[in-house]
């Protein structure tokens, strides 16, 4: 039985939540999805291992105890998880469906069925790649933005970049990979680890059911042990330097998890991950005695306006939408419309409107 464990804290109590688990995982394309702990792992022991995390389901103000996913902190307020973990759609649909952000928490520490509640945060924002294929596990990478920074004192990993991304000569080197999954006991949703050796780009050892994408995916052999159901969306950690990076994201292996596992390579989508990482900011263009530079001309009252700059958001004498009559051309604070039919063409001199189509 699933347990669950009511939220008291006001601010969640205030949500309306929708009951949205994850997707079911199947088995019809010839892939076992990996959705439940690690087989044969041991306890963590790196501080790289604080930042995996557990996905949990939030429903009717309720937080389910065992994580359906894992994933991992890549910054204080961003995870990096499996695609597959975070869609919802019906197994026969063709389409993902991704996840509310409302239906979804994470936990940040080792055992959620000890203290959930003291390490749980809610989550703002949920994507997955666009070009994730849901049939053939491709692109099996998605990313949630918490609604505030994991104060817990955990140094997030940072994801591989790509300039220092797998390439064939790092077959052999090991992977720490981690999660919340199965053990091979049966039970699951306490966090493990283990080693286990990088046996491919893509997925040419025995068991897998095709040669996968090398350019994306990664594999490794659990003969004596790896990721199981509950440990998707769990990192993959490549050491480079010394230093420790998500170089993989967990997605699927065989169904009795003793053969073959694959993972997403992270390195492989560095510009679609440092996008999410640094969203546009809106500039803070109010009356707060402040000039913001960023603001555009004209938006930020505090920014004095000095006549006869162009930019400055009015039509200053001596300025034109085109320059006419000896005047500075300045079409971004005097408008015009000087082709087209006569009627409605108009150039503002100065503060003079000039033209047939003047309003």
């Amino acid at each position: 039985m699933i347990r669950r464990v009511f939220l008291f804290m006001a601010f969640v109590m205030a949500l309306a939540l929708t009951a949205c688990g994850p997707g079911d995982a199947t088995d019809d394309n010839g892939y076992g999805q990996i959705t439940n702990p690690i087989y044969y792992g041991n306890p963590p022991d790196q501080p790289e291992h604080n930042a995996v995390v557990g996905l949990h389901q939030l429903s009717n103000g309720y937080v389910y105890v065992t994580p359906f996913c894992s994933g991992t902190l890549i910054d204080d307020h961003t995870v990096v998880t499996a695609a597959h973990c975070l869609d919802t759609a019906r197994a026969t649909a063709p389409k993902f469906k991704t996840i509310a952000p409302s239906a979804v928490a994470v936990y940040v520490g080792n055992d959620p069925a000890v203290d959930i509640l003291d390490h749980l945060y809610l989550v703002e924002d949920v994507q997955i790649y666009p070009s994730y294929n849901r049939k053939t596990i491709r692109n099996d990478i998605g990313l949630l933005r918490l609604t505030t920074a994991v104060t817990e004192p955990v140094t997030p990993v940072p994801a591989l970049p790509a300039a220092i991304g797998f390439t064939a000569g790092d077959v052999g080197s090991l992977l720490n990979i981690a999660g919340f999954g199965e053990t091979e006991t049966g039970t699951s949703g306490v966090k493990l680890q283990i080693d286990v050796p990088l046996a491919s780009l893509g997925c040419t050892i025995d068991g897998c059911p095709d040669p996968g994408d090398a350019a994306t995916q990664i594999a490794y052999l659990q003969y004596e042990g790896g990721p199981c159901f509950g440990d998707s969306g769990g990192p993959a950690f490549f050491y480079r330097d010394g230093a420790a990076y998500v170089g993989g994201v967990t997605s699927y292996g065989d169904r009795y998890c003793s053969i073959y596992g694959v993972s997403t390579r992270v390195d492989a989508f560095q510009g679609w991950i440092d996008d999410y990482l640094t969203p546009p900011i809106t500039p803070d263009c109010s009356a707060d005695g402040f000039c913001n530079p960023e603001c555009v001309a004209g938006a930020d009252p505090d920014c004095a306006v000095t006549p006869g700059d162009c930019g400055n958001g009015v039509c200053d004498a001596g300025e034109s939408c085109d320059g006419r009559n000896g005047t500075t051309a300045c079409a971004a604070d005097c408008p015009g419309v000087t082709t087209g039919k006569p009627s409605g063409r108009y150039c503002y001199v100065g503060d003079t409107c000039v033209g047939q189509g003047c309003p």
